[in-house]
């Protein structure tokens, strides 16, 4: 089916899926990015990547001052970054205080790096979860007057780069859809089929991807489509899938309330019925197309006769 549609028709949210938070802006030529994968869940280990922006002249050395919120993250270590990053300078972990002082550099004569490189990663637990998405800067660049964020150039000048923290993660258990109330109502005289409004579906989660879709039992693709007493009831499975993968679903039951073959909606299949039926006989329907195939015949007319007489809708 095509999201747009159910957008469209319902009110469901379809936007593009971002694969990295962070800041593309450079800042003389140069940015340092805290970056994780966006999806993950309470219990779950997340890795968070020290990155140096593509651009960086010359780069032989990082130093950062950050910070996380301890309410939601424990700090479980940190792993090296990729080459040609090899040399430890220091790193300082408070855990009173949920701060990280680090220093990273490059060994000599080995070449400095251009940048678009992982300089040192950091691994937490995710012990809690406050909201299914949690508030910005959970991990983030801090400002401190001992220790600045800086690289260091092949000169060994000093370069300070725009800053770019992670924002936020989406650790929701899954998302949630209330689908519309159920719909009982009795088609038109003359026909087998009921057209009716399916109602608003209701779905929430962490964004900012919330993907609704449904599937209708009758095999139909359009959710404007008619219902046809013969597939009575039919049920709408309403299905939201958030950017994590992770999804909810909920049924709305359409009944058409008449009994099959009982085109005037008068209790009973008798020569009025048929009457419909012969004189829309070639005709496509909905009067007198008792199948709902689309176009009035013989299948319909038998449907007439082996019905004849009272019928329980």
């Amino acid at each position: 089916m095509n999201p747009n549609h159910i957008k469209s028709s319902f009110g469901a949210l379809a936007v593009a899926l971002p694969v990295f938070i962070g800041s593309n802006c450079l800042a003389g030529g140069s940015a340092i990015e805290l970056v994780t994968p966006r999806c993950t869940s309470v219990g779950s280990e997340i890795v968070v990547d020290v990155r140096i922006a593509p651009g960086a002249p010359s780069v032989v050395g990082l130093q950062s001052a950050i910070s996380y919120d301890g309410s939601v993250l424990t700090f479980l270590g940190e792993e090296p970054g990729d080459a040609p990053f090899d040399l430890p300078i220091y790193f300082v972990h408070s855990a009173p205080l949920s701060k990280i002082d680090l220093a990273v550099g490059i060994t000599p004569p080995n070449s400095p790096s251009n940048g678009n490189v992982v300089a040192k990663r950091l691994r937490f637990l995710v012990h809690d979860s406050l909201l299914d998405c949690t508030p910005p800067q959970l991990v983030q660049f801090r400002r401190d007057p001992k220790l600045r964020n800086l690289l260091t150039n092949s000169s060994g000048a000093a370069i300070t780069p725009a800053l770019a923290s992670l924002n936020e993660l989406n650790i929701s258990a899954g998302p949630s859809v209330t689908a519309p109330p159920d719909i009982s109502a009795a088609p038109p005289s003359g026909s087998m089929t009921l057209f009716t409004p399916v109602g608003v579906v209701t779905a929430s989660g962490c964004g900012p991807t919330l993907n609704l879709t449904f599937v209708r039992s009758d095999g139909e693709t359009n959710i404007g489509a008619g219902f046809q007493r013969i597939d009575s009831p039919i049920t709408i499975t309403w299905t939201v899938t958030d950017e994590c993968g992770r999804a909810a679903s909920d049924v709305q039951v359409v009944t058409v309330d008449v009994g099959l073959g009982d085109l005037s909606g008068d209790g009973v299949v008798d020569g009025v019925d048929l009457s419909v039926v012969l004189n829309a006989w070639g005709n496509a329907g909905p009067i007198g197309d008792v199948d709902g195939d689309g176009v009035v015949t013989a299948a319909d007319l038998a449907i007439i006769l082996n019905t004849w007489g009272p019928v329980t809708p």
